[in-house]
């Protein structure tokens, strides 16, 4: 009996979803779209020209991928204050709901932002979903590495990282990018500033990059040791690394 899963990865301009198994390893639909703003007239738009991801589901899961957040140790934190200390780093977001999010596993509290009405459309359109936020995801499963790890997976002009070091936790963020040297320069910065060395550390790629694009070029002539993390499906029409988040959200609904 098939038990299919919704998984859509969710940002200020991206929005793409897929349908699998419930084991995460048969692939049936695949989606991506980008807009100037992903709003929920956009979202609307898009869903009513793909019917099948309003299909009855065995599970719907959400991972937003929205650049205001803070981490928090869970020795300072509390569920009466969350939203006022993040108010004292980012201010006053208007049209945002913040949302506290617990990281368990690393003793840490997530705080961020979804626009409300973002938030309202996909609760009312998926009233079963699970949510989460990208630093949840891409902690999940980590295998240690001495050396450093550097978990980045690349948009069309922006990437999430998610750096780590002998279990602890370095950096989860967002930067935008408009060259390959852009990226480049914020990967030094961060290896420089937790004294990782570039010729040890792991640089474990998914996302829009392939080894012919002139981005990877640029960071092989940086760093030694680069793999593509590819999903547990497969795409007859992409690369198995291009959609690997997707795969990691329907893979977390197990």
């Amino acid at each position: 009996m098939i038990q299919p899963v919704l998984s859509i990865s969710l940002g200020e301009k991206n929005f793409s979803f897929a349908i699998s198994n419930a084991q995460a390893n048969q692939l049936y639909h695949l989606a991506s779209f980008s807009a100037d703003e992903m709003n929920i007239e956009v979202l609307a738009e898009i869903l009513s020209l793909h019917p099948e991801a309003s299909a009855s589901f065995y599970k719907v899961s959400v991972c937003y991928c929205y650049p205001q957040h803070i981490l928090v140790p869970q020795d300072y934190y509390s569920n009466e204050n969350f939203g006022e200390l993040f108010k004292s780093v980012h201010g006053v977001l208007a049209g945002k709901n913040i949302v506290s999010e617990s990281m368990i596993d690393w003793q840490l509290n997530d705080i961020y932002t979804v626009p409300q009405g973002v938030q309202q459309f996909l609760m009312r359109r998926y009233p079963s979903a699970s949510f989460k936020n990208f630093p949840t995801l891409a902690l999940k499963n980590l295998d240690n590495n001495e050396d450093g790890l550097l978990k980045v997976d690349f948009g069309v002009d922006e990437f999430e990282l998610v750096a780590v070091n002998q279990n602890k936790l370095l950096l989860a963020e967002r930067f935008e990018y408009a060259t390959p040297h852009d990226v480049i320069y914020e990967l030094l910065n961060l290896c420089n500033a937790y004294s990782l060395s570039q010729y040890k550390v792991q640089l474990r790629i998914t996302g829009l990059v392939d080894k012919d694009s002139a981005l990877y070029k640029e960071m092989y002539q940086y760093f030694m040791n680069i793999e593509f993390r590819n999903a547990t499906w497969s795409h007859e029409d992409h690369p198995a690394h291009f959609f690997t988040v997707l795969n990691d959200i329907a893979r977390c609904a197990l």
